[in-house]
């Protein structure tokens, strides 16, 4: 058995170790940086209902505040290793303004959602639960409210490849308020890379 294989690697070396599997030898170059990508989807008129909601499908048809991205793939010379995962909740007033953030496990029920990562047509987190993100079961929380969802791997998404995270949640009790939409929202943390043009051009 190779012992290697069972050594910690660091989310740079994942990185690079994944990009240069792939042909893209010149990732290792670019600027290390911290990285962050989200999207959110308008849930209310199913809020509370179980359903499956697709981040990152279709995010060019949303714009900042619900989305810091363009298209479902980091662009040339972008890649991230997912160290954290965090899936909020907002409300949204009719004047189109944020009225609160939070977490979705704020609702009974949503600790039982499934979470799924697919990276074009392969899933590399599969029917994972929120569970390990309540706050009760966090190992890595460190702090009484932390609802992070820690993966055991640092899970990498190359550039221009196209990538999705699926929820599935359960008939739970969240409901909306009067004259608010819900939406859900999928933020993805790590180590990333980003386009080094004194390197690369």
């Amino acid at each position: 058995m190779n012992n290697a294989a069972f050594k910690n690697v660091t989310p740079n070396a994942k990185l690079a170790m994944v990009n240069s599997k792939l042909g893209n030898k010149a990732l290792g170059r670019n600027q290390g940086s911290t990285v962050e990508i989200y999207d959110y989807i308008n849930v209310t008129a199913n809020v509370g209902n179980a359903a499956t909601i697709r981040f990152f499908d279709g995010v060019n048809t949303r714009q900042f505040p619900f989305t810091n991205l363009q298209q479902n793939q980091l662009q040339v010379g972008e890649a991230l290793a997912i160290q954290y995962i965090a899936l909020t909740r907002i409300t949204v007033n009719r004047s189109n303004k944020i009225t609160s953030q939070s977490s979705i496990l704020t609702a009974a029920g949503l600790a039982l959602s499934q979470l799924n990562i697919l990276l074009d047509n392969s899933r590399i987190l599969k029917n994972n639960s929120l569970t390990r993100a309540n706050t009760i079961f966090n190992t890595q929380g460190h702090t009484g409210t932390n609802n992070l969802f820690y993966p055991d791997t640092d899970l990498t998404l190359p550039p221009q490849i196209s990538f999705t995270a699926e929820l599935q949640t359960p008939a739970n009790s969240d409901t909306a308020p009067a004259d608010e939409d819900v939406y859900y929202g999928c933020h993805l943390f790590g180590t990333g890379a980003i386009l080094n043009l004194k390197t690369n051009v």
